[in-house]
């Protein structure tokens, strides 16, 4: 169950992130982006909420509903070249 559980450190973020280390420029972004650290592990990020995040703010999590809503992939896909 343990091996299930994985966490982040700022440093491994702000890289995967394409930050070189975790500066002010990197807090800011993960602020901005409602990324917070585990509470009370300053720090450290669970990368599943993170990921959410992300996906949340690219308008991702609606098109992946719209694909677990229904099987019509084309017109997931028409759908996203829209709203670009």
């Amino acid at each position: 169950m343990l091996s299930e559980i994985r966490l982040i450190s700022s440093r491994e973020l702000a890289r995967s992130l394409g930050y070189c280390e975790p500066n002010a420029a990197f807090y800011e972004f993960c602020r901005n982006m409602g990324i917070l650290s585990v509470p009370g592990r300053r720090g450290w990020y669970d990368p599943k909420l993170v990921r959410m995040k992300l996906d949340l703010v690219q308008g991702l999590s609606a098109a992946i509903a719209g694909v677990d809503d229904e099987c019509d992939l084309v017109e997931v896909r028409r759908a996203r070249i829209a709203a670009t």
